[in-house]
């Protein structure tokens, strides 16, 4: 007859128990219902949905009436010297439309004339006009009104709904 061994007792892997199996999942969940929760707060804080806040964008007036929105990334970096001091501003931009592919069409036709445009609207900043969240709300609907002056001024139907900052830096 053969001995068969048995293996020492602390050498037998123990098999995990029903909390640990329970845990990564648990956790995932956790998280999951967290992270809802935090964007729906921020939706509703945003006037997304609910009733409440208003963001002043128009995005979300015109997704509510089925009007697809759509954003266009000016491919500039623009970069101005601030009127009043010797540092200087610089940013990049995307811009939202709910005309369609016919205005991203026409951005591109005309880039030219609006990086112009843009420049010379920097070209007037002083600090003060970048210095904080309302100064550079102002800035954003200064520039929607000088591309769509010159939107408007090449013969184009199309406009543009917002402007948005992706970056913003003064140095």
């Amino acid at each position: 007859m053969t001995a068969v061994e048995t293996p020492a007792p602390e050498a037998v892997p123990k098999k995990p128990g029903l909390m640990a199996k329970l845990l990564p999942v648990l956790t995932l969940v956790i998280g999951a219902v967290a992270g809802g929760a935090g964007a729906a707060i921020g939706l509703a804080a945003a006037g997304m949905i609910g009733g409440g806040g208003g963001g002043g964008h128009g995005e979300a007036a015109a997704a509510a009436h089925g009007e697809p929105v759509q954003y266009v990334e000016v491919d500039n970096a623009f970069t101005s010297n601030l009127t009043d001091t010797g540092r200087y501003l610089q940013l990049r931009l995307s811009v939202s439309t709910t005309g369609g592919e016919e205005v991203a069409t026409t951005i591109e036709k005309h880039k030219p004339a609006l990086v112009s445009a843009v420049l010379a609207v920097l070209g007037e900043l002083g600090e003060a006009d970048v210095a904080d969240r309302p100064a550079k709300d102002k800035l954003r609907a200064r520039i929607k009104e000088a591309i769509n002056e010159v939107l408007k001024g090449k013969g184009e139907g199309a406009s543009i709904d917002d402007v948005f900052f992706t970056s913003l830096v003064v140095q």
